[in-house]
């Protein structure tokens, strides 16, 4: 039977678990171990990647996510900071950024290179004063933590609260619907469907090492409706730029209203 019609989850292959798996991955690059790992998805589609895209310099990153610093002003709050290639950027520039990442590992990464404020804090638990950040980084197709459409909706509203007005969320991301011309992924936006999901979730674990992390969900939103969103929670799309037109990757600004 196609895992894609039954009801129930398919069956992953059983792994060690270690729960800051993805931590571990950036912090053995960090120590001179680099190397890929995996990252599955519940219905067994399996992709490769490599920890070296969070350690990239200025030179090394695509040029839409340099021409998004580029617009960072002020007091900046890193999302998801990872090994922290964004925020060390701004540091550098002079900015007072404060990076933020579940992940204990990639923050103990990000103090040992040099960022003065790293902090371990998921998304969805932000602990800051109101008004607190003039500029939002959510890069990597961060907008992604949100999990769901709900979720995410809750955190564009809990960052209108942190960000003061005027100020901004630079992100990029890919439209979900470019990936249905892949009949794997249209068949799992379908079972989404049918399961009561929004097309665009998914429900990712990392593989590494012979160990898997837990599972957690991931968003990849649709332009129109990201654009709803906004408009919901006193955001606006002020800039918003295709980079490229065959995997549908979208450079862009969010402006506080």
């Amino acid at each position: 039977m196609n895992a894609m019609a039954m009801t129930d989850k398919p069956a992953l292959p059983q792994l060690p678990l270690e729960r800051d798996l993805f931590g571990r991955v950036i912090f053995d690059h960090f120590q001179g171990r680099p190397g890929d790992y995996y990252l599955r998805r519940d219905d067994n589609f399996l992709e490769r990647d490599t920890s070296a895209r969070y350690f990239r310099s200025w030179e090394e990153m695509p040029s839409h996510q340099r021409c998004l610093l580029n617009h960072a002003r002020g007091r900046v709050l890193d999302i998801g900071a990872g090994a922290g290639q964004h925020a060390c950027v701004l540091q550098e520039r002079g900015l007072a950024v404060t990076a933020i990442d579940a992940s204990p590992l990639a923050i103990e990464v990000c103090r040992a290179r040099g960022l003065h404020d790293a902090r371990v804090m998921e998304a969805q638990e932000m602990d800051f004063p109101a008004q607190s950040f003039d500029t939002v980084l959510m890069m990597n197709n961060n907008l992604g933590i949100g999990g769901s459409p709900g979720g995410l909706r809750g955190l564009l509203l809990h960052l209108h609260e942190l960000v003061a007005p005027g100020g901004v969320i630079l992100t990029d991301k890919r439209e979900c619907e470019c990936t249905a011309v892949n009949p794997t992924h249209a068949r799992y936006q379908r079972w989404n469907v049918e399961r009561g999901w929004y097309p665009g979730s998914q429900r990712l674990r990392v593989e590494y090492d012979g160990h898997c992390g837990e599972e957690f969900d991931w968003l990849m939103i649709t332009l129109h409706d990201l654009r709803d969103l906004c408009k919901e929670t006193g955001w606006r799309i002020a800039r918003c730029v295709q980079v490229n037109a065959g995997d549908a990757m979208y450079a862009i600004g969010m402006e506080r209203e």
